[in-house]
């Protein structure tokens, strides 16, 4: 699976998430799954693979691991405890620790925006961080599975962007080998750093179904395995893989695709079809890294499958850049759409200040009442206060 780049937020002034610059860590570059490579070349990709596997023993997990994952080296990030509660994270990169939007969030003691941070014992034995995010009067928590060449401490102003503009908790987990987390990143060890997010979410009180499981290109790997698992009210995947080895090389004749099916970790399209929520996918359709077609094959095998958003003319590491404000209006349209029935009956008075309009820029500041709630995109409201 090619390397990614990270998502390296900058000061948001705001909701203006959607100027968020992406900086690469490298000049992008044509991923083999993006074309079948031919018979010939595919029965050699097939051969090395088999003597790959023969070097590590018949270990899947530790071949997927060579291909698959790419902690930043060294870490963006690293917690001075031990102890299950984590105080502060200390940022290990210049650029980061002398920028506002991640200085404001090295305290990790949920108090003024900042999250809270706890150490998890995973069942594989994995000590891997989380971050929580919470957000006053919000009903939905979003468990943030992050992509590779990333870790947590390089995505926490996208995730206090992610809980302001969706109006949604955030509780975001780290994965074995990255960050400060302990073990290595095996296809395993991330699904169990899964698995600890979720008891997490459920021991800081929420119910299953108010849990909306996120996963961004190889982190929909871990989201699908634990949804297919665990209820859940939504699934969002963002960039999606197929499978692990689809991401590395094209289906075709003797690809790995067929020759090692039975041995393909991450199978998302596969476990698609057991995940009984709703499932939303959105894919850039210039993605050369993950071609749309995992989206597309992810959505015709989900069971519940939400309108996807393709991206057009956005790349693997440019979505957010591309799609701009409709990844949030469409995204928060999902959120609204799988919410709970009674999301939609407005009963005791629910006063708010219209922020982040677009189309009608002259009416953000504006207090209104909410009235109804008539569907995913509608809400009647009643003016109380002009805007300032």
């Amino acid at each position: 699976m090619a390397a990614e780049a990270p998502i390296a937020a900058q000061p948001l002034e705001g909701e203006a998430l959607a100027h968020t610059t992406f900086t690469p860590i490298q000049e992008p570059r044509p991923s083999p799954a993006s074309e079948d490579q031919g018979c010939a070349n595919n029965c050699l990709i097939s051969t090395a693979l088999a003597g790959i596997l023969c070097s590590k023993k018949c270990d899947v997990g530790r071949v997927v691991a060579d291909f698959a994952f790419f902690p930043p080296d060294p870490p963006t990030y690293s917690v001075p405890t031990e102890e299950d509660d984590i105080q502060r994270i200390d940022f290990n990169y210049r650029e980061l620790d002398c920028d506002p939007a991640y200085a404001s969030l090295r305290r990790t003691d949920g108090v003024a925006g900042r999250c809270s941070g706890r150490l998890l014992t995973t069942k594989r034995g994995s000590r891997t961080p989380c971050f929580y995010f919470a957000r006053p009067g919000a009903d939905a928590c979003l468990l943030y599975l992050h992509a590779n060449a990333t870790d947590c401490g390089a995505m926490l102003p996208t995730y206090a962007a992610f809980s302001r503009r969706l109006d949604v908790h955030v509780l975001a987990g780290e994965y074995s080998g990255y960050g400060p987390a302990t073990k290595s990143a095996t296809p395993r060890n991330v699904e169990a750093d899964a698995e600890a997010l979720y008891d997490e979410a459920l021991r800081l009180g929420f119910a299953a179904d108010q849990l909306i499981l996120y996963g961004q290109s190889v982190g929909s790997g871990p989201a699908c395995y634990l949804a297919a698992r665990r209820e859940c009210r939504g699934v969002v995947l963002h960039s999606p893989i197929a499978s692990g080895i689809r991401a590395l090389v094209a289906p075709g004749c003797c690809s790995p695709v067929y020759v090692y099916g039975c041995l393909d970790p991450f199978n998302n399209a596969r476990e698609a079809k057991k995940i009984k929520a709703p499932v939303y996918v959105v894919h850039g359709t210039r993605d050369d890294e993950v071609p749309i077609e995992h989206g597309k094959m992810i959505v015709a095998n989900a069971q519940q499958a939400h309108e996807p958003f393709w991206v057009a003319g956005a790349g693997h590491n440019d979505l957010l850049e591309v799609a701009g404000d409709a990844f949030f209006v469409r995204l928060k349209a999902f959120l609204l759409a799988v919410g709970k029935k009674d999301d939609f009956a407005v009963g005791a008075r629910q006063r708010r200040r219209i922020t982040g309009l677009t189309a009608r820029p002259e009416l953000n500041g504006a207090v209104v009442d909410i009235v109804t709630v008539e569907s995913a995109q509608r809400v009647r409201v009643r003016l109380v206060a002009e805007p300032h």
